[in-house]
């Protein structure tokens, strides 16, 4: 599951790991100690019968020395020992062996050697008169111990290994599912929630303190937008009432009609702007909150929109194009929506020049949906682009173009209302602007 694989359950099956691993080093270095011992034990006990038989023979001569072998040989020796006594031509005198193995070179030291196959540490020498004395111990009992020794280990460190991903596992699931309230928290914080919710907290855990420390930051932030919020409505609020007794008071001067007109359209301008900020405002405040939200197709309302300008881009000289692929439908609200594709439009129309093209696109990229407007106008300066989306920024050579640089501040609060982020691609020619959403059913 998803707790199998996130970072907390890799970290912790490592640190379960570690002694595992350790272990395991520790039982190869035991192994190679044991076996170095077991063997040299063996060494001991060929080097003893070796010499046993040679002054056996030395006292009581060749005949002696055959009875011995020929008894060792025969009394069953369950460690698998193999005795050969040669004559000078090399013949069996004694031994419990057909002839004297190949490959074993006459020498006073022990050996490791294969005899049918089998391992052996043997000792071949000569003794006088010319005869050929072999003893050889079998090594297989060493091997059959350090075999059993490595499946006990081995069933030992399985166990261990399960143990270990076990305890990892659990730890990693319990640190996901506080996690997990902990992220859900956070998305209702972001959503419906609002800056009012706290996070959930987990006994005297490490947790707990982390989600104090979340919980002091929400509450700074919450009375630092607050007091912002409170201090842009009540600048929009109380600066609407003094615009309208100046409007009044215009009324009772004596102006020719085309000062008055100008007077009145800078009014108008001046309430669009307060208008247009307490807008910035409220959807600020409510940016990712779904619930008021309803499924609508981006796609027709930018195909109604863009329909509705064409009249005005050709009075104008300019050409807008929809190019709208179906099933693009979103979590959203109508009139913002169309809001925000009115002051794309708008903006492309302002700062194109006759003959240029306005293209409105929504295409449906699998789980997601993006709007696109793009025109042939001069476009902007790449250093400026970060800037676009801040209250007042122009990022136009405007000359005498109307606005306040509103306009794409307005685009970026409809888009964060709806869960999306706008950006401003880098295009080889003109403007454009990007806002990408959910689709409906990614969502459900």
């Amino acid at each position: 599951g998803r707790g199998m694989r996130n970072g907390t359950f890799r970290s912790v099956a490592l640190v379960a790991l570690v002694p595992l691993v350790m272990a395991v080093a520790g039982v190869l270095v035991l192994q190679s100690q044991l076996r170095a011992r077991l063997v040299e034990a063996v060494q001991t006990r060929l080097l003893a019968e070796a010499q046993g038989f040679a002054a056996l023979y030395d006292q009581r001569r060749i005949v002696a020395l055959r009875e011995a072998i020929a008894y060792r040989s025969t009394r069953g020796d369950p460690a698998g020992s193999v005795y050969v006594l040669t004559d000078r031509a090399g013949a069996v005198l004694a031994g419990n062996l057909d002839g004297w193995p190949d490959g074993i070179p006459v020498q006073d030291t022990a050996q490791q050697v294969q005899i049918d196959g089998r391992p052996f540490l043997a000792r071949a020498q000569d003794l006088r008169g010319g005869f050929g004395l072999l003893v050889g111990v079998s090594l297989l009992p060493v091997e059959q111990t350090l075999a059993q020794m490595r499946r006990v280990f081995a069933a030992f460190g399985l166990a261990m290994l399960v143990a270990g991903l076990a305890a990892a596992w659990g730890v990693a699931r319990q640190a996901q599912r506080r996690t997990a309230r902990m992220n859900a928290a956070l998305a209702q914080v972001g959503g419906a929630g609002g800056l009012g919710l706290r996070m959930p907290r987990e006994g005297g855990s490490e947790h707990a303190e982390l989600a104090d420390h979340i919980d002091a930051m929400l509450a700074r932030i919450a009375h630092l937008f607050d007091a912002h919020q409170r201090l842009g409505n009540a600048v929009a609020h109380e600066m609407r009432t003094p615009l309208a007794r100046i409007r009044t008071r215009l009324d009772a001067l004596d102006l020719d009609a085309v000062a008055r007109a100008g007077l009145d359209d800078e009014i108008r301008a001046t309430i669009r702007l307060f208008d247009s900020l307490l807008s910035i405002a409220q959807m600020d405040a409510e940016a990712g909150n779904t619930t008021t939200l309803h499924p609508v197709d981006l796609g027709q309302i930018a195909a109604g929109i863009a329909e509705l300008y064409v009249p005005v881009a050709e009075e104008e000289g300019r050409r807008i194009t929809t190019q709208i692929d179906p099933d693009t439908q979103i979590l959203g609200d109508e009139h913002l929506l169309a809001q925000l594709l009115s002051n794309l439009i708008e903006n492309g129309l302002k700062y194109t020049r006759p003959g240029d093209t306005i293209a409105v696109t929504v295409r449906r990229d699998g789980a997601k949906v993006r709007l696109r407007v793009q025109d042939d106008g001069p476009g902007v300066d790449a250093t400026l682009r970060e800037q676009l989306f801040t209250p007042f920024a122009r990022g136009f050579d405007t000359g005498s173009k109307p606005g306040h640089g509103l306009g794409l501040s307005l685009v970026r609060a409809i888009a964060l209302r709806h869960g999306a982020i706008p950006r401003a691609p880098a295009t080889e020619k003109g403007f454009a602007i990007e806002v990408e959403a959910l689709h409906f059913s990614a969502q459900e």
